[in-house]
């Protein structure tokens, strides 16, 4: 979505936003009930917290409009609670506060991250070593979404995009989650979709999507795939 078509389209996306126009109760629920959901969670003072010493770590060398806004953090919070999973898989981190946060939610839960610059993120690292054996760190995305796929045991996959780097990491992703959303439940949410590589992600989940629901801002997005919905996209303020 382009800068005038996010311009234009900014009302009705905020309109819909608090569930005007949208008939689905599941996408009615999700939006009100979860995206916009108003009320504070219990782990809301935590993420505060964290995004201070984060903030701290970088430094004034470090532009701090790259450290993911409190608000999208919360949310991103919401939403990992919404659906619980078990096992996440995560491309790309800057800080390691997204791993973080989907992590705070269920103490038994497993990351396996995608990150081949992570010796080059000192916070991440500092952010990421308390939750020590619970993530698995893998720096070729093919191994890390292979062994995602061994460890899911019938779960649900669940998956966070924040960085993709390559065109052929771009690829190897499209490739996976066709293969994990394909007739089940499934979980996508990606960051930067109007940047080249995520683009080209989010676009093909979009196209492959048999069943379920995207809900997007031209800038971020979310997919729910579900055997028992129908295909709906959502324009959203999020």
């Amino acid at each position: 979505m382009g800068l005038l078509r996010r311009y234009c389209s900014a009302w009705s996306r905020h309109h819909r936003s608090a569930g005007f126009g949208i008939h689905s109760p599941h996408a009615y629920r999700f939006v009100t009930e979860v995206l916009g959901e108003r009320r504070p969670y219990y782990a809301y003072s935590d993420i505060a917290e964290l995004r201070r010493r984060v903030i701290a770590a970088l430094g004034s060398s470090w532009p701090h409009s790259g450290v993911m806004p409190l608000k999208q953090a919360q949310q991103l919070l919401r939403v990992t609670n919404h659906f619980n999973p078990p096992r996440i898989l995560q491309v790309g981190t800057t800080t390691g506060m997204s791993s973080a946060v989907m992590l705070a939610v269920n103490s038994r839960s497993h990351l396996w991250l995608h990150e081949s610059r992570l010796d080059e993120r000192p916070v991440a690292r500092q952010v990421m070593a308390p939750l020590g054996a619970r993530i698995t760190h893998g720096t070729v995305l093919a191994d890390v979404a292979d062994a995602y796929t061994r460890a899911l045991d019938g779960a649900m996959p669940f998956v966070l995009v924040d960085r993709i780097d390559s065109q052929a990491d771009a690829t190897t992703l499209s490739d996976c989650l066709c293969g994990l959303t394909a007739g089940r439940r499934a979980v996508l949410l990606m960051s930067h979709i109007d940047h080249e590589h995520q683009r080209h992600v989010w676009s093909t989940a979009c196209q492959v999507l048999e069943r379920g629901q995207t809900f997007a801002n031209g800038r971020r997005g979310i997919l729910v795939a579900d055997p028992k919905l129908q295909r709906e996209h959502f324009d959203l303020w999020l």
